[in-house]
């Protein structure tokens, strides 16, 4: 399973590297994507996601607008 944001779906997108001499050869930009703990209050339970800084920020913002979702650190 490839990683990608579960919130906002980002995932790592391939590009070239160009040089000085204009060369060009293949590479990855990476998402800054991470394995998050969040716990769901409508359940009770705890479950593991990968979620991306912006995904993070976003539960974040939107807690205080739902209340089912709560990020503690591990």
């Amino acid at each position: 399973m490839s990683k990608f944001c579960q919130v906002t779906r980002k995932k790592n997108l391939f590009g070239k590297k160009i040089s000085h001499s204009n060369k060009k050869s293949r590479r990855i930009f990476k998402a800054n994507i991470f394995r998050k703990r969040l716990f769901i209050l409508n359940k009770n339970k705890w479950i593991t996601s990968f979620i991306s800084n912006k995904g993070l920020k976003t539960l974040n913002k939107n807690f205080f607008k739902y209340k089912n979702i709560s990020s503690y650190e591990k």
